[in-house]
Formats: structure tokens, sequence, C-alpha cells
């Protein structure tokens, strides 16, 4: 509170004295200690209260911006979820794509075997009938 030396206690002492007496001094110094022991009580709690609710504001300021981040980062991971997605599908449509396409050229490479092998066997026909 406010800080006083042994002089200053010392003349406040002897004036309590000539002011109340020396019969009521004791009861009058235990009433005021009794004051400044509540005073002290009251600073005491009330510094404790100013200082719970500063760490309770902390603590949801702390609280507020880890909402944001989490927020942040379900955003990012939904991003993420949905490029993949759309990747695999474009790798999906390639890979159906080449599929079709490989499909067509063993079908095409088929029917040329097959015309070739009529085509042969027409010539050899052909060359049997011409003998």
């Amino acid at each position: 509170m406010f800080d006083a030396g042994f002089t200053e206690v010392m003349v406040i002492a002897v004036i309590a004295l000539l002011v109340i007496g020396p019969e009521r001094l004791p009861e009058v110094a235990a009433k005021v200690g009794g004051w400044v022991g509540k005073a002290k009580a009251f600073i005491s709690t009330t510094k404790a209260d100013i200082e719970r609710e500063f760490q309770a504001s902390e603590m949801r300021d702390i609280l507020s911006e880890q909402k944001k981040e989490i927020e942040e980062l379900r955003q990012m991971v939904s991003e993420t979820q949905d490029d993949f997605k759309n990747n695999v599908d474009e790798a999906k449509g390639l890979f159906e794509e080449n599929i079709k396409s490989s499909i067509d050229d063993v079908k095409a490479l088929d029917e040329n075997d097959k015309q070739d092998k009529k085509n042969n066997t027409s010539d050899s026909i052909s060359e049997t009938k011409k003998k």
C-alpha cells in the first residue's frame, strides 16, 4: 500500500496515545488492525480477480485464434480433397480413353489380319486356278 518507515510509525503511535488515551489505545489499535487486514484482503482478492479476468480474456483471444486456424485448416483439407478427386477423375478419364483407343487399335489390327488372311486365301485360290 504505502511505505512508512519506523519514525513515521512512532510519530503516529505517540499522537494516537495523546489523542485516544492509554485506556482505549489497545481497543482502537485492534480495530484499526482489523480494518487494515480487511483492506489488504480486499485488495488481494480484487487483484486476483483482475488477474483472472485478464487471463480469461487472453484465453478467449487464444481460443478465437485457434478456432480461426482450425477453420483455415478445414478449408485447406476440403480444397485438397476436391483437387485430389478432380485429379483422380481426370486420370480415370484419360485411362479409360487410352484403354478404348487400345481396344480400337487391337480390333483394327484384328480386322487387318482377317482381311490379309482373306486376301491371301483368295490369291492362293486364284493362283491354283491359273495353274
